[in-house]
C-alpha cells in the first residue's frame, strides 16, 4: 500500500515537472502582443561580423513574408536598392497563430550601414513592414538619422521643431564625449513640388537633447530670414569623428499669415436665374495649398452647402437663387498650417413677375362673342413665371369690382346669362407679385332659337283665343234651340 502511494506521488511530481518545463521553454512567445502585426526582437544598432542572426514574430504565415538588407549611404537619401533579398528563414515556429522565425544570414564579405527591412508581401499598396538599423563589417559605419513625426499645433510665431532619433555605431562613453561638438546642418531652397526655385544656401541648425535621448531641431524662420512659402530642407547630421549621416529631405511650410480671398459675381440677379461665381486666393506664395468650403445663407437665416450639381471647382460655382430676398454667399479659406480667412459676398435676388398667357375655343380679339349655349371657356393655364413660384400662382377673375372666381379657367360654369362683360384677370405669385390682363366678351342667344322662342306665346295665345270662340259659338247654339219642339201640321 506505501509503494503505491509513493508511486501516485512520483507520477504526479513527474507530469507537474513537464509542465513547468513546457511552461518556461518559450517564455517570450507568452508575452507576444497580437497588435503587432510584424516585429523584429533586435534593436536599432546591432553590430554583426560574421552572421547576421534575428527574430522575430507575426501575425501573418511566414511563406508571405520576404526579408531584404539595404545599405545606407550618408550624404544622401536612403534607397531601396537591396543588396541581399529572400524569402528562406532558418527557423519557423507556429504557436496560437503566431509564426516566431529566426534568420541566419553569412555577412562576413559586407561592410556596411544597413537597413535589415522584413515586409508582409500582399497587394495592399501600403504592406506592413518593419526595420532596423545595422552594422555588418568592420569599416563604413557612420550615425543614422531617423525623423520622428512630432504633432505641432499652428502657431503664430516663426518656429517650426524637427524630431530625430540617431543610432551610432560607436559606444555610449563615446558618444556622451562628442556631443558638443556634433552638428545638424542643412541646405535650404525654396521650392516648388517639383524643383528649387531659388538659390540653394547652407545654414547650421540648433539642436536640444531631450529626457527621451531624441534630438529636438528648432528651425527659425526670421533668424534665417527667409520668406512665407514652401521650403526644402536637405538635413544631414555629422558627428565628433566627422561622419556624416545619411541624408533626411523634409519640405517645411512657413506661414504667418491668412489667405486673402475675393469674391467675384453679379450682387442683384432675379431669382431662378443661373448666375456664376469666382473667387480668387492669395496665401502670398507659390504652391500654397488652400482648402475652400462654399456655404449659402438663405433671405430666412438658413445655411446650407452647395449642391454638387452647383458646384464647378474649388475656386467656382453656379448657382440658382430660389426665392427672393438677400443672400449670402460665404467662403471658409484654411491654408496648409491652420490660418483661416471667412468672406461674404450678399446678393440681392428680384422677384419674377408672372405673365399671363390665356387661350379660348375662340380667337381671343377685341370682339369676342360666345353663344351662350355652348360650352366656352377662358383658359389661362398657360401662364408663366419662374419654376419655384409656377405652382403656387393665383387666379382671379374679377367683374364689376368683385371676384366672381378663383381658378385657371372662366367657362359657362361661371357666367350663364346673355350679356356684355368686362373682366380683369390678376394672377399673383407667392411674393404678392402680379400681372393683370382686362378682356371683355358678349354672351349672346342663337338668332333661330330667339325667334321660336319669342313667338311661341302668340301661337298659344292664339290657339286659346280660337278654342274659346269655339266654345261660346256652341254655347249659345244650344241655348238658343232651347224652346219647345213643336210639331208641324198636316193639312188635308
Amino acid at each position: 500500500m506505501g509503494k503505491r502511494i509513493v508511486t501516485v506521488t512520483c507520477t504526479i511530481l513527474l507530469v507537474f515537472s513537464m509542465l513547468l518545463s513546457t511552461t518556461s521553454a518559450v517564455p517570450s512567445k507568452g508575452n507576444h502582443n497580437p497588435s503587432e502585426k510584424l516585429t523584429i526582437d533586435q534593436k536599432d544598432g546591432g553590430h554583426f561580423v560574421e552572421y547576421l542572426n534575428l527574430s522575430g514574430s507575426s501575425i501573418f504565415p511566414a511563406d508571405e513574408l520576404r526579408w531584404s538588407i539595404n545599405e545606407i549611404f550618408p550624404g544622401i537619401e536612403n534607397t531601396d536598392n537591396p543588396i541581399n533579398q529572400s524569402n528562406i528563414f532558418e527557423k519557423v515556429i507556429i504557436e496560437n497563430n503566431v509564426w516566431y522565425w529566426e534568420v541566419s544570414i553569412f555577412v562576413a564579405q559586407l561592410n556596411c550601414t544597413c537597413h535589415f527591412t522584413i515586409i508582409h508581401q500582399s497587394d495592399n499598396p501600403h504592406p506592413h513592414e518593419t526595420k532596423i538599423i545595422l552594422y555588418l563589417g568592420e569599416s563604413n559605419h557612420f550615425p543614422v538619422i531617423e525623423h520622428i513625426p512630432l504633432f505641432q499645433l499652428p502657431s503664430e510665431t516663426s518656429d517650426t521643431f524637427l524630431n530625430y532619433a540617431i543610432t551610432w555605431p560607436i559606444s555610449e562613453v563615446e558618444l556622451n564625449d562628442g556631443l558638443n561638438i556634433s552638428m545638424f546642418r542643412a541646405e535650404v531652397c525654396q521650392y516648388s513640388g517639383e524643383a528649387c526655385v531659388s538659390n540653394s544656401f547652407i545654414v547650421e541648425l540648433m539642436y536640444s537633447v531631450l529626457n527621451d535621448g531624441l534630438y529636438m531641431i528648432q528651425i527659425d524662420q526670421e533668424d534665417l530670414q527667409i520668406g512665407d512659402g514652401n521650403w526644402l530642407f536637405n538635413i544631414i547630421f555629422r558627428d565628433s569623428y566627422l561622419r556624416t549621416s545619411n541624408l533626411d529631405s523634409k519640405v517645411l511650410t512657413f506661414d504667418l499669415h491668412p489667405p486673402n480671398v475675393t469674391i467675384f459675381g453679379d450682387q442683384d440677379t432675379t431669382e431662378m436665374n443661373q448666375t456664376v461665381y469666382s473667387i480668387m486666393v492669395d496665401d502670398g506664395y507659390d504652391s500654397s495649398h488652400v482648402a475652400i468650403t462654399w456655404t449659402l445663407t438663405n433671405p430666412d437665416g438658413d445655411i446650407r452647402a452647395l449642391f454638387d450639381s452647383e458646384i464647378i471647382d474649388d475656386y467656382g460655382a453656379k448657382i440658382s437663387f430660389n426665392t427672393s430676398g438677400n443672400w449670402s454667399i460665404n467662403l471658409l479659406a484654411i491654408d496648409s498650417v491652420g490660418h483661416f480667412t471667412r468672406v461674404s459676398h450678399v446678393v440681392d435676388v428680384r422677384n419674377t413677375n408672372p405673365v399671363i398667357n390665356i387661350y379660348s375655343n375662340d380667337e381671343i380679339n377685341s370682339d369676342i362673342s360666345f353663344d351662350v349655349a355652348s360650352e366656352w371657356y377662358l383658359d389661362a393655364s398657360t401662364s408663366v413665371d419662374t419654376a419655384n413660384d409656377q405652382e403656387n400662382l393665383i387666379f382671379q377673375w374679377y367683374h364689376d369690382g368683385s371676384v366672381i372666381h378663383t381658378g385657371e379657367n372662366l367657362s359657362k360654369n361661371v357666367i350663364s346669362q346673355p350679356g356684355y362683360y368686362e373682366i380683369i384677370l390678376i394672377v399673383s405669385d407667392d411674393d404678392g407679385a402680379q400681372d393683370t390682363l382686362q378682356l371683355s366678351f358678349t354672351l349672346k342667344q342663337d338668332s333661330t332659337t330667339n325667334e321660336d322662342v319669342s313667338f311661341s306665346p302668340v301661337i298659344l295665345a292664339s290657339i286659346s283665343f280660337i278654342v274659346i270662340l269655339i266654345s261660346l259659338s256652341l254655347i249659345l247654339t244650344i241655348k238658343k234651340n232651347n224652346g219647345e219642339f213643336k210639331l208641324p201640321k198636316w193639312k188635308n
